[in-house]
């Protein structure tokens, strides 16, 4: 009788590990059928555009303002905003500090301010239309507008040109390395297609603690 017990047992536990299996296996195929999959875009870098290591943005306007917004490596690697929060005008943000957050799937990403200064405008479009922050990082979907504190001091320290090019290029290439270590096996194959590139909306698929290390790594400025 002992023994039946045993191997009852024994079966069991087999069947409740092959069952996890089963389910880690489904919730992978469930990512890959019911989400598009498709692998970052290209770097590109406008001309005049200053990149921040938060992955903020800054150009100067004919005014002397600076409108600012993040890059299309973050908006690639959230898949897109569901809601935005913008800073009210008159609001002084120092370089680092929490310009604006973006949500998207419950989750919400603080956007640091890539310089300092105070704020003139908010771009009440991204508000009502999250979904441009997506379409135009560069263009329509910024954020808002700050007159720095010193306009020299302001653009000092951050990456313009070809130098932001090939940074953002290893950022990308970073952020693979890093969900290859951070997210589960079964997963990493629906983002990685071709084990180098991460598809669009990677980051969605983080656990929480994966998800704050993400935010560490990749969405926080070095103060200056």
């Amino acid at each position: 009788m002992a023994a039946v017990l045993v191997i009852l047992t024994i079966v069991a536990f087999v069947a409740v590990d092959a069952m996890h299996l089963w389910l880690r296996r489904r919730s992978a195929e469930a990512v890959s059928e019911t989400t598009p999959v498709k692998a970052f875009a290209g770097v590109r870098v406008p001309r005049g555009l200053f990149l921040d290591d938060a992955h903020s943005w800054a150009r100067l306007t004919e005014s002397g303002e600076l409108n600012v917004g993040i890059d299309e490596f973050l908006t690639q690697a959230l898949g897109g905003a569901d809601r935005v929060d913008l800073p009210e005008p008159g609001t002084k943000v120092e370089k680092g500090d929490t310009l604006a957050t973006v949500w998207r799937q419950g989750r919400k990403l603080e956007v640091a301010a890539p310089v300092s200064g105070r704020v003139v405008a908010a771009n009440e479009a991204v508000e009502y239309h999250p979904e441009t922050l997506e379409a135009d990082p560069y263009g329509s979907g910024w954020l808002a507008r700050v007159w720095p504190v010193d306009h020299t001091e302001a653009l000092k320290g951050l990456r313009v040109g070809e130098r932001a090019a090939k940074w953002l290029e290893r950022e990308i290439q970073r952020f693979a390395e890093f969900l290859s270590q951070k997210t589960s096996p079964e997963l990493v194959g629906a983002m990685l297609p071709d084990g180098a590139h991460p598809v669009v909306g990677a980051a969605m698929n983080l656990d929480d603690e994966a998800w704050k290390a993400f935010e560490d790594q990749f969405a926080r400025s070095s103060k200056s």
